[in-house]
């Protein structure tokens, strides 16, 4: 069995066990999504594969499936967002170590996490087009909501948006200023740094943790 049918699996027995779903979802995720390298394709990878695994088990189990795709996304957000701060903890540093990026670099990572949102929420439609009519108005509404709330990882990377947008505006206008040659190559694989920080941002949410708010019913 690969490592997708697997994810789907615990997806789905997350649904099917029934509590704590929001916390369980995020979890399957995150463990995901520090396995693998943090790129927007992996992020969707992951989050069309968790989706699967939750509509399979929103079909069989007799639950609230209103509930239980809210709260399964909410989880999936929280994965995400994490992922979203690593990379922005990882442009910083980068940025912090004093040495010349190149701008293809350091535009290339931006340019990923501008589309970010957009394809999560374009990895759970995905997920979900194949299945009932229900299930995908069901998705529909959550979605909707969700459009109309916003995301904590849209919120994430508007502020990473601002922050190293002004930054990358700032190098340009110098770099015209000054006449500088070709940046040199980024000593850091950027993906492997974004997902070492991963590691380290999310080792607090292991063993089962839940936070002082984080209660059965998601909220």
């Amino acid at each position: 069995m690969n490592t997708d049918e697997v994810l789907k699996g615990l997806a789905r027995e997350s649904v099917k066990q029934g509590e704590n779903l929001r916390t369980a979802v995020r979890e399957v995720t995150l463990n995901a999504l520090r396995s693998r390298e943090l790129t927007v394709r992996e992020i969707r990878r992951v989050v069309k594969t968790v989706t699967e695994g939750v509509n399979l088990g929103a079909a069989s189990a007799k639950l609230d499936a209103d509930r239980v795709l809210g709260e399964a996304f909410a989880g999936m957000d929280e994965a995400v967002l994490k992922a979203v701060q690593a990379n922005h903890l990882a442009l910083q540093q980068l940025a912090a170590q004093g040495q010349s990026l190149r701008d293809s670099h350091m535009k290339k990572a931006l340019d990923e996490l501008e589309r970010l949102e957009d394809e999560f929420v374009g990895a759970v439609k995905e997920a979900t087009k194949n299945s009932s009519q229900q299930l995908r108005n069901q998705w529909a509404t959550v979605l909707q909501r969700t459009q109309t709330s916003g995301t904590e990882t849209a919120a994430e990377v508007e502020r990473t948006m601002e922050e190293f947008g002004d930054r990358m505006r700032d190098a340009v206008r110098q770099q015209r200023r000054t006449a500088l040659k070709a940046a040199e190559a980024m000593a850091v694989n950027f993906t492997t740094l974004a997902s070492g920080i991963l590691i380290g941002l999310t080792e607090g949410l292991q063993q089962g943790k839940r936070g002082p708010g984080d209660k059965a019913s998601g909220s």
